[in-house]
């Protein structure tokens, strides 16, 4: 059974069983609690301008490593360089999110007239 917000198996948490309190978790099966109160919501939250910055960002970030690495087989990858990678990507994506929000605090604090 897939997730009916993300499409990922929603085989977590044990959608299935009947003696689960949330009878909207009966009927349509998700993944997570997350997903399921996105669901509740009627609709999936699309990234802004700030997240896909940093998703840009990760991306390149994860291409370097690529080419760093100097292998695109992923299959071939050690767990190490796996592990390696998906830090890369989530770490310049959390970068990319903080320096944006340092940026907005400095620019706040000279309209403000604040010490920077």
């Amino acid at each position: 059974m897939r997730c009916r917000t993300c499409d990922r198996s929603a085989r977590h948490w044990d959608w299935f069983r009947r003696e689960r309190a949330l009878r909207m978790h009966w009927t349509v099966p998700t993944c997570s609690r997350v997903c399921l109160e996105v669901r509740r919501q009627r609709g999936v939250v699309d990234p802004n301008e700030f997240e896909l910055a940093a998703m840009r960002r990760a991306g390149d970030a994860a291409g370097e490593f690529i080419d760093a690495l100097g292998r695109t087989d992923m299959a071939r990858w050690t767990p190490a360089e796996w592990v390696s990678f998906v830090e890369t990507i989530c770490g310049a994506y959390v970068d990319a999110l903080i320096d944006q929000q340092v940026a907005v605090n400095a620019a706040a604090a000279k309209v403000q007239g604040l010490p920077g």
